[in-house]
């Protein structure tokens, strides 16, 4: 636990320095999570059937992510994001040509994946941090709420789960998770969530539904990661943070919450 502790409020850290010094710090820390989490994503599949492009998956992914983010900011750069989006996938049946590997549309398939989970929702979130000036990833405030929520949530399902939690929320996949903590989770990260907008004078109910969202749909992305790694038998995503795994264990909330929040910021 006291290695769990250490190493989980480390990354913390990184991640609301990265946040608060915004601009092209927060844009290169996240283009590096990205990269790592690609990696995890693809070695999960090492001693499956399904082998996917490991080497151009992570190049093609990486650049969706700069050319995205920075094509969600300038019409310009647009047209190379969606040159290289029309070469991708002749270019990844190319790569299968030569590999010889079995189940050559599945190994492509599971590439584009991790582009969809990955590289998608950090493009989304860098548009998120974007304040509409050139070059300034500086709009912290949706951002650091996400993170501070999901920790909220993580964090408070996990001891009323431990303490009350009886009636199993989805034993087949994650025995540990109860319907007791979710709903803990989710009270406290609407407390939150209320407790930020009258921090920031922003609106209540908005940052209260942005609780029950990111509550609700940051388990449902823990379950499906818990739900991958049992596919292909594998404990951890990664040991990159001692005690805790890979970077995405620790983000398997948050790619699924962004781009639900991303929407609701665009809608509310």
């Amino acid at each position: 636990m006291l290695q769990r502790a250490i190493w989980g409020g480390v990354f913390v850290a990184i991640l609301l320095t990265g946040i608060l010094l915004g601009d092209l710090y927060f844009h290169i820390l996240f283009g590096v999570i990205t990269i790592i989490s690609l990696n995890e994503f693809y070695s999960l599949f090492k001693k499956q059937a399904v082998k996917p492009n490991y080497g151009p998956g992570i190049i093609f992914g990486t650049l969706f992510y700069f050319l995205g983010s920075w094509a969600l900011a300038f019409e310009f750069w647009s047209i190379y994001l969606v040159a290289l989006l029309i070469l991708s996938f002749p270019l990844l049946a190319l790569f299968e040509l030569y590999r010889k590997k079995k189940r050559p549309f599945e190994n492509i398939g599971v590439t584009v994946l991790g582009w969809f989970y990955i590289s998608l929702p950090m493009i989304l979130l860098n548009d998120l941090m974007w304040d509409g000036d050139l070059q300034s990833w500086s709009n912290f405030l949706p951002v650091l709420s996400l993170f501070i929520l999901v920790w909220t949530s993580d964090t408070f399902a996990y001891l009323i789960g431990k303490s009350i939690g009886k009636h199993k929320l989805f034993e087949r996949i994650s025995p540990n998770k109860s319907w007791e903590g979710f709903f803990g989770g989710l009270l406290f990260a609407v407390i939150a969530g209320i407790i930020i907008a009258y921090a920031f004078e922003v609106s209540i109910l908005k940052y209260a539904i942005l609780g029950v969202v990111i509550a609700t749909f940051g388990t449902l992305g823990d379950l499906i990661e818990s739900m991958l790694k049992r596919s292909v038998n594998v404990k951890d995503s990664g040991n990159v943070i001692p005690g805790h795994g890979g970077i995405l264990d620790r983000i398997d909330a948050v790619l699924f919450v962004i781009p639900l929040v991303y929407l609701l910021f665009q809608l509310v």
